[in-house]
């Protein structure tokens, strides 16, 4: 029985063997009679369909939603300090910087406006809303994040007033003593240590003018004594200070290497070897040159190399008795204030234009590109030279930045592309990038700080109450 029945199986099992390949290809002749043909134009028209838009995409296309087409990609590319930011784009993040250059490059982006944020623990973030174009790559090379909440150390107390050398790194420092006298001391800002060159006799002296020589080894000083101004040329010898033993000494020392001068010119004069002519209504002099304005109304400039005074301008600029003057340069450009207005020396015509009203302060940036002026209250930018970088700049641009209800006080540049300044209390940071909106940190708030800032060690000193501040390392 057993038998029979496996003889059975087996059969069927070789039947169906046998039918097995006549199934498929009853389904493949079916096929090729009814579908072939519709199958084939569907996947041609799948085909055609996604070929022109893989290409496209292969080229840089994308849609955009918004305006219903193709277009061109574009990207961001930005640098940053300190490096390994956090960048965010649209509130997504795209990773951080590279930890060497602090650099990112965003690639693929339609085109539109972007909200771009930089950000990082322990700093004030950076944010703005930047477009895209096709093609194009939108940059933002300069930005810097500042410290949130940097920390400072005082250095000195009692200091009256500050007189910073030409190299940063030194000062004189007014400190009162406890008889409402003063002691004037040369004062070694990294090492932190002073010595006293001078101390006033009486309560009433009042020192009126200190003016550095432009080398740091010399200054101009100037006295209000018992009603009557006294001049002075104070010579610096930094390893004579350093060998005396006692305050007294130091003094002593410092005695003999102070001599008498009759007047703020003829300390000029005496430096630079170059003499000025009796009508001088006012002179500037850096170590590149001596200006001086007559009181015919022309601005005159001689170098130490050359043997005569070179005439600026042709047509006289206007002089009105007891109105103050003042000559300022840079770049070798010229410029001239009368009350609170500055005029700027055209050298093709060779006359005076008025530049900026009204004036209160400039700054030569860094890398003598720009200059930073302030109203009061308004700063403005001035390019010397067009400007490739984004955002473009055209040579001889004037641009206004900014307005604050408060005045302005210590401009200066943190950077080139950053300005330093006070106002009230507050020791603010702002971005010279006026696309969208300026970032502006409010870095610290000291009682009417005034600022120095020391491009050496990337910190910042600060005058407040009498006493001298310095910050924590500001930049990597």
């Amino acid at each position: 029985h057993i038998d029979s029945s496996a003889q059975r199986f087996a059969a069927m099992n070789n039947k169906l063997l046998h039918c097995a390949p006549i199934i498929p290809q009853a389904i493949m002749i079916a096929m090729t009679k009814r579908t072939r043909t519709i199958l084939f134009l569907v996947l041609g028209a799948i085909f055609f369909s996604l070929a022109p838009l893989i290409i496209l995409y292969s080229q840089g296309y994308r849609f955009s939603w918004n305006e219903k087409q193709f277009s061109k990609v574009g990207a961001f590319y930005l640098s940053i300090i300190p490096t390994r930011a956090e960048v965010l784009v649209n509130e997504k993040s795209i990773g951080k910087t590279a930890r060497v250059l602090g650099t990112t490059l965003t690639k693929d982006l339609s085109p539109g406006v972007y909200s771009v944020r930089v950000q990082k623990q322990g700093y004030h973030s950076w944010e703005k809303r930047l477009e895209i174009f096709p093609k194009q790559v939108t940059e933002a090379k300069h930005i810097t994040l500042l410290p949130s909440n940097p920390a400072f150390i005082m250095l000195q107390d009692n200091v009256e007033a500050i007189w910073f050398g030409p190299n940063k790194t030194e000062a004189l420092l007014q400190k009162s003593n406890p008889k409402n006298t003063w002691t004037l001391f040369f004062w070694d800002v990294q090492k932190n240590a002073e010595y006293p060159l001078l101390e006033s006799s009486r309560a009433q002296d009042e020192i009126w003018n200190i003016e550095w020589a432009q080398d740091p080894d010399s200054f101009l000083l100037q006295i209000v004594s018992q009603e009557q101004q006294k001049s002075f040329v104070q010579t610096i010898n930094r390893k004579l200070l350093e060998s005396q033993k006692t305050a007294a000494e130091s003094l002593q020392a410092s005695s003999r290497l102070r001599a008498p001068i009759t007047s703020r010119l003829d300390y000029v004069q005496t430096q630079t070897g170059i003499t000025f002519p009796r009508n001088v209504v006012t002179f500037f002099a850096d170590n590149q040159q001596v200006l001086w304005l007559d009181q015919a109304g022309t601005l005159w400039q001689q170098t130490s190399n050359d043997t005569q005074p070179r005439r600026l301008n042709e047509e006289p600029f206007s002089i009105e008795t007891e109105t103050p003057y003042n000559i300022l340069a840079a770049r070798n450009e010229f410029f001239l204030q009368k009350r609170e207005v500055l005029y700027m020396l055209n050298q093709e015509t060779r006359t005076f234009e008025e530049f900026f009203a009204p004036f209160s302060e400039m700054v030569l940036s860094p890398d003598a590109k720009k200059l930073a002026l302030s109203t009061g209250n308004e700063i403005w930018l001035y390019f010397f030279q067009a400007e490739q970088e984004q955002p473009s700049r055209s040579k001889g641009e004037k641009l206004f930045l900014t307005r604050f209800s408060e005045d302005i006080k210590n401009l200066a540049w943190f950077n080139s592309y950053y300005l330093l300044f006070a106002r009230g209390d507050s020791i603010i940071v702002s971005e010279i990038d006026n696309r969208d909106n300026l970032n502006t940190v409010e870095l610290a708030k000291f009682s009417h700080p005034s600022l120095f800032l020391q491009e050496d060690t990337k910190t910042l000193l600060l005058h407040t109450e009498n006493q001298i501040l310095s910050s924590e390392k500001l930049l990597p």
